[in-house]
């Protein structure tokens, strides 16, 4: 009985942790329809990879054990994945945050080969929250961010870049919605690994709304989150140029795109690397901060920080893709 009452207690009492194990690697161009008068698609031999993680939350004793034995595996608290918010909230933050990241994609796809498109939010919803950062206890998922400093915003990356206009240790005061309620509150920012301010919030364009000269559809079936921003940019840029943006291989990809083209931070980069290796990917493309992480677990896969779409391309051209879309050659506007 002393035996079988702990073995039986680790098969079924629930801990507060998720794991983070690798997920599947997939082609994203084979996932894109693109539809327009005059609009030809030109589909890639070489493929860019989207990597995925697979996350497991209300797990058992034994099973985080096993995790923390793994060393594919992260087992990290409940709270860093839901910030404290209930857990169908979080599933649905983020599938929206992956439509947003799609929509978003396509925008700047669409304006590096010359088309013009118009953008509209509604604020900036606060996604996650980091334990102890300024906004802890002060902003909380679901929150819509509407003015910083007294100044209206309509999207997320509005937000990010009155933000980092200040210095660690200012005050800055986030005007936001809650409940249908209007709210201020003052906090005071800290600096990042780069020194830039922030406040410790992840945020998405709320009802972000694109006007494009061309239908794009991509399908990604229950995948949530942003982080294969870039990899839809890349995907969407590849398939409507000729050429091989990859020179025909399979090169991995991960890293949010906003919409100016900088490339963000994602999580699970080790689990996306073991995924990407597995794969065949010659190589990974992986926001700077992530880097290190990844070269931990890439083996012989070269690892390449990139912080914006124009770093990728040239990335891509010196891995003997073309040259199309390059930076400071965009082509004339189409419509």
């Amino acid at each position: 009985m002393l035996l079988i009452v702990p073995i039986v207690a680790g098969m079924f009492v629930q801990v507060p942790y998720y794991l983070i194990s690798p997920g599947e690697a997939r082609g994203v161009a084979e996932l894109i329809k693109v539809k327009g008068d005059g609009v030809s698609v030109y589909p890639p031999k070489g493929k860019i990879l989207f990597t995925t993680v697979s996350l497991a939350g209300q797990v058992s004793l034994f099973q985080a054990l096993s995790g923390w034995l793994n060393k594919d595996v992260q087992v990290v608290p409940e709270k860093e994945i839901t910030g404290g918010a209930p857990k169908g909230e979080v599933r649905q933050l983020n599938i929206q945050a992956m439509v947003d990241s799609k929509l978003t994609a396509t925008k700047v796809a669409l304006e590096r080969l010359g088309y013009r498109v118009t953008v509209s939010g509604d604020g900036a919803l606060v996604t996650m929250v980091s334990p102890g950062d300024p906004a802890d206890g002060a902003l909380q998922v679901g929150d819509v961010i509407k003015s910083v400093d007294g100044e209206p915003v309509t999207l997320h990356d509005q937000v990010v870049s009155k933000v980092r206009q200040h210095k660690p240790g200012d005050m800055i005061t986030i005007g936001f919605r809650r409940g249908g309620a209007d709210q201020t509150v003052s906090l005071k920012a800290v600096g990042g690994t780069d020194g830039v301010a922030r406040i410790g919030v992840q945020l998405q364009t709320n009802d972000l709304k694109y006007d494009f000269p061309v239908d794009v559809s991509i399908e990604t079936g229950l995948v949530g989150g942003p982080s294969a921003g870039l990899a839809f940019t890349l995907a969407l840029i590849d398939d409507l140029t000729q050429g091989e943006l990859t020179g025909g291989r399979n090169v991995a990809v991960t890293g949010t795109i906003d919409a100016s083209g900088k490339v963000g931070p994602v999580g699970g980069v080790a689990q996306k690397t073991v995924t990407a290796r597995k794969a065949g990917a010659i190589a990974f493309l992986v926001p700077p901060d992530e880097e290190k992480d990844a070269k931990r677990f890439a083996g012989k896969m070269q690892i390449i920080p990139v912080t914006t779409l124009a770093e990728a391309l040239t990335a891509l051209h010196r891995l003997g893709g073309s040259e199309v879309a390059l930076p400071g050659s965009p082509p004339a506007p189409r419509s």
